[in-house]
């Protein structure tokens, strides 16, 4: 019986129980919407720095410190034996100076391997030529340079008997990736072609593998996938917690059209809820209810938001987010012409739950001032609470 007459009042609601429903619909597919760009941007980005990069992991030299050039001299030695090179790429990292337009810049040096199937870096174009000198560019780095596939870079470096050097190279490649550590700040060599310009042997600073091959000495440390995306997913959770406030702006628009709804009921229909007290209904089932009148609008909302939602959403998993050219700038992992969504069930299950609680709260605090509501006093249209003994 609550539950009839729960539907009944809403359906006789009218307009105002479906504007109603129609924005707790929109909070619906906002939220979802907007987190699971987050879980699109956090994944293209673990995704790629896999597939250009990191692979099933890195073993790096002991000594080894990307953000310390200082160390990069240190940190080389000769690849462990007994490895299958199928499963390897090689990096050589040093430390250099480019000349785009006669202006100077510190760049990194990063000789790869360039016969390998292991990774998505376009080495190919990068193939050893002797008295040829080739280097290839990110997308970021080449549009800092202003440089184009074609043009031709002087480049300086320090050979490890601590002379100087330069030559003229030619730019093959361009590539474009959403991974900013291969990108920015880099220009790559053939490692052939830098071991014979830093007079090195067979020394390499790290190299990524298919899958961990145990442990290869105290020379040689593993850094995991984990590892590897640490530092960006301390960035993401720093970027996500900003849009827990565009969550929260949500949340409280749909807790403010169910509220005002229910106090609105609630004041207009007083002499109904003294009708049905004076029947015999109790003050628990009045209360029973309105609140399920609340999580019926919830429910109700659901429905309409996976009717226009669905295919919305699934239209801008498509599309996704076009990006303006500036975004190249902010130097963020898994950003570059667009950002894609991704959305799972868990996301989903979980913000109908949280939506619903929420719901279930904000409709259960107008009516429970009806426990202390006098009958007589709801027929005659008065709001007098029942004194407390």
């Amino acid at each position: 019986m609550i539950i009839k007459l729960a539907w009944r009042n809403i359906i006789g609601g009218g307009f105002r129980t479906w504007l109603n429903v129609f924005i707790l619909s929109i909070v619906l597919v906002a939220i979802i919407g907007f987190h699971g760009l987050y879980i699109g941007w956090q994944k293209d980005a673990e995704d790629n720095s896999i597939k250009w990069h990191f692979a099933g992991g890195q073993y790096w030299q002991q000594k080894y410190d990307p953000y310390d050039v200082f160390s990069y001299e240190d940190s080389r030695a000769p690849l462990p034996e007994n490895l299958n090179d199928d499963d390897t790429v090689e990096f050589l990292v040093s430390q250099g100076v480019i000349y785009p337009e006669g202006r100077m810049k510190n760049i990194s040096l990063r000789g790869v391997e360039t016969d390998q199937k292991l990774l998505e870096l376009p080495t190919k174009y990068l193939s050893y030529e002797a008295g040829k000198y080739k280097l290839m560019l990110g997308y970021r780095m080449a549009r800092k340079l202003n440089v184009d596939t074609g043009d031709r870079l002087m480049l300086r470096w320090r050979d490890a008997g601590g002379s100087f050097d330069a030559a003229e190279f030619e730019i093959v490649h361009i590539f474009k990736s959403t991974v900013l550590s291969i990108d920015q700040g880099l220009v790559w060599l053939n490692i052939r072609q830098m071991r014979e310009m830093l007079g090195l042997s067979d020394e390499v600073n790290y190299f990524s593998v298919k899958k961990c091959d145990g442990d290869l000495g105290n020379n040689w440390q593993f850094k995991t996938q984990d590892d590897l995306l640490a530092e960006f997913r301390a960035i993401f959770a720093t970027e996500i917690s900003g849009g827990i406030f565009m969550y929260i702006l949500l949340m409280f628009l749909a807790m403010i059209a169910v509220f005002d709804t229910q106090v609105l009921s609630l004041f207009k229909r007083r002499k109904e809820v003294g009708m049905m007290m004076a029947l015999g209904v109790t003050r628990q089932q009045v209360i029973r209810i309105f609140t399920l009148e609340g999580m019926m609008s919830g429910l109700l909302s659901v429905v309409l938001a996976a009717i226009w939602g669905t295919p919305l959403l699934m239209k801008f998993q498509q599309t996704g987010m076009k990006l303006p050219e500036m975004m190249d700038s902010y130097g963020m992992d898994g950003m570059l012409d667009a950002m894609y969504p991704k959305y799972t069930l868990d996301l989903v299950i979980l913000t109908v739950i949280i939506v619903m609680l929420i719901l279930l709260i904000v409709s259960y605090l107008p009516v429970k001032k009806i426990s202390r509501l006098l009958p007589v006093d709801a027929l005659k249209g008065k709001m007098t609470k029942r004194k407390s003994r």
